[in-house]
């Protein structure tokens, strides 16, 4: 298994890397956000720095994403993500496939670990989403745990944006599908529920930031948070 996905990424990569330059995008970005939340969980309970860098040619994306806590503040986490996905976009909508490698340096395990239920350094997701059309942009995913969870954890959300005047807001239910150690369930729950809104501030007449807020409710765990977080 490991030798087959490790052996996907690099064809993958080189597909990519070949791919006519003039239809691809190399971006590098960073989020800094009061705190990493995420689907429903706190981690780290500090705030974090979250770089990313995209390679996007012909529907094809590929990328590595990172949070880092801050130094001295709160407990210590960090995380490194390799992902890839496709999309294709047609009238009636989006649909994406997206592969995910989690890694955790923070546990002090070795990169080259891929030892499964639970003992390995990596935790491989697949996923499907869908976003539906400018006249009705409802969003759906599913994303399943493929390689080193005894549970196969699974976890569904489904999201609908809409505007406040100038801000983006979105409205989002997450649920765990099944018992998961992961997402601390026991059986289809929702652990993931509120609301997010983006706004683009400016600070100067040629420089702006684009900031988001989300108000994020898990009723698995009956915790409330409100987030803040820019871009960079």
């Amino acid at each position: 298994m490991k030798k087959v996905l490790t052996k996907s990424m690099i064809i993958l990569s080189t597909v990519l890397l070949l791919s006519n330059i003039s239809f691809s995008q190399i971006s590098i970005d960073a989020d800094i956000y009061s705190r990493y939340n995420w689907r429903g969980m706190d981690l780290g309970d500090t705030p974090s720095f979250q770089p990313y860098v995209t390679y996007t040619t012909s529907g094809f994306s590929i990328g590595v994403w990172g949070s880092y806590s801050f130094a001295g503040i709160g407990s210590v986490y960090s995380e490194t993500d390799l992902w890839a996905s496709y999309t294709v976009t047609t009238e009636s909508g989006s649909f994406s496939l997206l592969y995910t490698d989690y890694f955790f340096p923070y546990l002090g395990l070795k990169y080259s670990n891929y030892k499964t239920d639970g003992l390995g350094a990596h935790t491989l997701e697949g996923g499907l989403s869908y976003s539906g059309p400018q006249s009705f942009p409802v969003s759906i995913a599913g994303y399943y745990n493929l390689r080193n969870d005894p549970d196969k954890s699974s976890y569904f959300q489904v999201g609908y944006p809409f505007n406040v005047g100038d801000i983006g807001v979105t409205i989002f239910a997450g649920a765990s599908g099944s018992k998961s150690a992961a997402y601390g369930t026991d059986k289809f729950t929702f652990i993931n529920t509120g609301l997010t809104f983006k706004k683009t501030i400016a600070v100067t007449d040629k420089f702006s930031l684009p900031a988001t807020a989300s108000l994020i409710y898990n009723p698995n765990i009956e915790q409330l948070y409100l987030i803040f977080g820019i871009t960079i």
